[in-house]
């Protein structure tokens, strides 16, 4: 199950050295020296500057779906604290007609903001990243039903074809370095 967790828990080494390991030798290109021999040399670090830009985008692209997804679970959470329970608003509006009850709503809130408090503050910390959203979380905050299942094909269908490219290269990198010609 997809989760929120707050950001006080940081990773351990360990964890951080292997997402940085996958970031700088996950990537197909790199591990393909012979290539970039042959290519030459501004080829390769063409390929590799447009690489290191693809991975810029995409890991701010992510930032920023977090952010997105942290004003999302604040706007609902204040969102909830803020409405009135149905069991209140039928007790105390059983004398009063539909027409009244829609024009005491509207006149109990303010037009105009112009309190530099709280709201403000709420306003500009709306976007801070105070939680780790997980990519399944934000994909049933952004995505319907058939976008949600879209993206676990694409999740599942990219793990398998990484695990598929590793299962082919791993044993036989390993049998190049055992095996003593």
């Amino acid at each position: 199950m997809v989760a929120v967790t707050e950001t006080g828990s940081l990773y351990s080494f360990p964890v951080a050295f292997i997402y940085v390991f996958n970031l700088i030798i996950g990537v197909g290109a790199l591990t393909m020296p012979k290539a970039f021999s042959n290519a030459g040399w501004l080829v390769a670090i063409v390929l590799t500057g447009a690489l290191c830009l693809m991975s810029f985008i995409t890991s701010t692209f992510m930032v920023e779906a977090m952010a997105a997804a942290n004003a999302v679970l604040r706007i609902r959470a204040r969102e909830k604290s803020l409405s009135i329970p149905p069991s209140a608003s039928s007790s105390s509006g059983a004398d009063v007609s539909p027409n009244e009850s829609v024009r005491f709503s509207d006149e109990e809130e303010p037009l105009l903001i112009t309190d530099t408090g709280s709201d403000a503050k709420l306003g500009h910390d709306l976007y801070d990243i105070s939680k780790r959203v997980e990519m399944g979380q934000m994909a049933n905050l952004f995505f319907n039903k058939i976008g949600v299942r879209l993206f676990y094909f694409c999740i599942a269908l990219y793990l398998y074809g990484d695990l598929a490219i590793y299962a082919a290269a791993v044993p036989k990198s390993l049998t190049q370095v055992g095996m003593v010609r």
